[in-house]
């Protein structure tokens, strides 16, 4: 059944015209976007109706040098978008990259890489080439045999002589030059020409400038500017309206953030209500535009197709919380939110809203219990050092408890519900509150560091989480009547054991916890910190019968002390 819905998509795609099946080619997997790209009598023309951006994301999730065949088919503003992204680093050329995709280029077509060459900025030209090639001229005056032995080694013309300064594309370099020399000996001549004496530092800022003002003309901004989606959001600028965007024949706005909305989501059930072509159009540019401007603030690499993946999730997890937010989950109030404000103030309001989240978790880190004890956020325990790591990421992440089935899966998620702001508050508060216990030992496991056993499990200070403390407190407890965190000893290992089974180390804790934290909710708190270190104590003694104890080298919940 699957397969024949499949098929009839297939036939149903193969019929639309180019600039319909772009909006749709974006919802389907990489390599079956291509390949139904490719199987189309048109498909010079469905690749050249792909907005740049969306031309530039299909060939990162597929591969470059497996998209070739699309490479081929690209038209040149497809390859400059391409190129501006690839090509630079901040303000500069980097000129191994652009060699390896002019090599790219080459590789799909050298019809196409010719057209582009003829119709790239010359600036461009100048500022890459001055990069990869020492020239010379010939002197008039000289004998060539004589000349040859002084000039690089490289010519077409016996007039102009190369050498590349990039050794491993010394081939490319001959090839590039040799196209333009037999279509266009005229535009060999005035680049060679530009190559030995335009002024580098004027050239390089004119193509920054092209460069700069093609990306803003694909809703690609600078730095500075994409910054600004990190900026809190007022009330009154929350209240503006968005202007509606008329279509623009031809050309389709880029498809690959709005094709990826979770059709689950409050913002995927909102943006079904929109039937409106020309908003459509407009929703599909401003969240590209905002996918971009989170890809450039983030600084990730436009190489790596799974960062560019993961900045169009964590837009549409911060879009549809802010969504969430400012409709109270109310679907009809999300649908006119939907059509009536801007999204940038969607994840705007959102981002704010985590980076709440964040700032508690981290003045507990600093400031709080964790800042104050050595080893940070490392003397948590497993889960909550997971999700405390995650809170204090630079993209804050909620860790999804066990039990929690939203998004698809538990784990570590963007931010995508009021959901997780909830859930990441009571994280916050759990891990603060274990600080009570912490402070009701008075000591830090560095001072412990010098009588560790060298062959246990917990073998330096590092290791010493604040449930080992507790763990071998309790163990402490149950043997001596002595609630301290004290190094067991290995010797009495054996007997020990005996007394420290899970039903009584669970009874030990949670006496113990009541004592040292009367107030309930506190209290609840904490003995949700440590319900997951008990839960794993007892899970790893099920093997083990109070007679058969475990080698206490391969126990890593206790303390123990270095033999004399």
């Amino acid at each position: 059944m699957a397969a024949n819905i499949l098929d009839l998509n297939e036939k149903r795609l193969e019929k639309l015209p180019p600039r319909q099946l772009t909006r749709e080619l974006m919802s389907l997997p990489a390599k079956r976007r291509m390949k139904v790209i490719l199987e189309r009598a048109d498909s010079d023309a469905v690749v050249t109706a792909l907005d740049a951006n969306d031309f530039f994301f299909t060939l990162a999730e597929i591969g470059p040098d497996d998209a070739l065949p699309l490479l081929a088919l690209a038209s040149v503003d497809q390859i400059n978008h391409l190129f501006d992204i690839a090509w630079w680093k901040k303000d500069a050329i980097e000129p191994a990259r652009a060699l390896t995709w002019l090599e790219r280029l080459s590789k799909a077509s050298d019809r196409k890489l010719l057209e582009w060459l003829h119709h790239a900025d010359f600036e461009l030209l100048i500022a890459l080439f001055k990069q990869c090639l020492s020239v010379s001229i010939a002197p008039e005056d000289i004998d060539m045999v004589e000349a040859r032995e002084s000039l690089p080694p490289r010519t077409i013309d016996d007039v102009y002589f190369w050498e590349a300064l990039y050794p491993q594309y010394d081939d490319l370099i001959m090839h590039l030059l040799g196209l333009v020399f037999e279509v266009n000996y005229n535009f060999f001549k005035e680049l060679m020409n530009h190559i030995l004496s335009a002024p580098t530092l004027e050239i390089e800022e004119l193509a920054y400038h092209f460069h700069k003002a093609r990306l803003a003309d694909n809703a690609i901004p600078d730095y500075y500017d994409a910054l600004e989606i990190y900026k809190g959001i007022k009330p009154t600028e929350f209240q503006a309206k968005r202007p509606l965007s008329p279509a623009v024949e031809g050309q389709a706005p880029p498809s690959f953030a709005l094709a990826m909305v979770s059709k689950t989501d409050l913002l995927g059930q909102a943006l079904r209500g929109v039937k409106d072509p020309d908003l459509i159009e407009t929703l599909q540019l401003e969240m590209a535009a905002l996918a971009n401007k989170v890809i450039v603030a983030d600084q990730l690499s436009p190489d790596n197709a799974e960062s560019l993946r993961q900045a169009v999730e964590k837009t549409l997890a911060y879009v549809n919380l802010g969504l969430e937010i400012s409709s109270g989950e109310v679907l009809d109030a999300a649908k006119k939110i939907v059509k009536e404000r801007f999204l940038e103030h969607l994840f705007r309001l959102a981002q704010a809203e985590v980076a709440q989240v964040r700032g508690r978790m981290r003045r507990v880190a600093e400031y709080g219990w964790i800042g104050q004890c050595s080893g940070g956020i490392k003397r948590l325990d497993g889960k909550w050092f997971d999700m405390a790591e995650a809170l204090l990421a630079k993209t804050p992440k909620i860790q999804r408890e066990f039990n929690e089935i939203t998004a698809g899966s538990e784990g570590e998620d963007f931010f995508r519900t009021t959901r997780d702001i909830a859930l990441a508050n009571r994280q916050v508060a759990v891990i603060t509150a274990a600080g009570h216990l912490y402070k009701s030992f008075g000591t830090d496991p560095k001072d412990l560091e010098e009588r560790l056993w060298r062959d246990g499990q917990v073998h330096t200070s590092e290791d010493i989480t604040l449930g080992v403390m507790v763990l071998t407190a309790a163990a402490g407890y149950l043997s001596s009547d002595q609630w301290q965190v004290k190094p067991l000893s290995v010797e009495n290992w054996p007997k020990l054991f005996k007394l420290i089974q899970p039903a009584e180390m669970d009874r030990a804790v949670k006496g113990w916890v009541q004592g040292v934290v009367p107030d309930p909710e506190n209290r609840a708190l904490v003995e949700a910190y440590m319900a997951p270190v008990l839960l794993e104590y007892e899970k790893e003694l099920r093997p083990f019968s109070p007679d058969n104890p475990p080698e206490p080298y391969l126990s890593p919940f206790f303390i123990f002390e270095e033999p004399e």
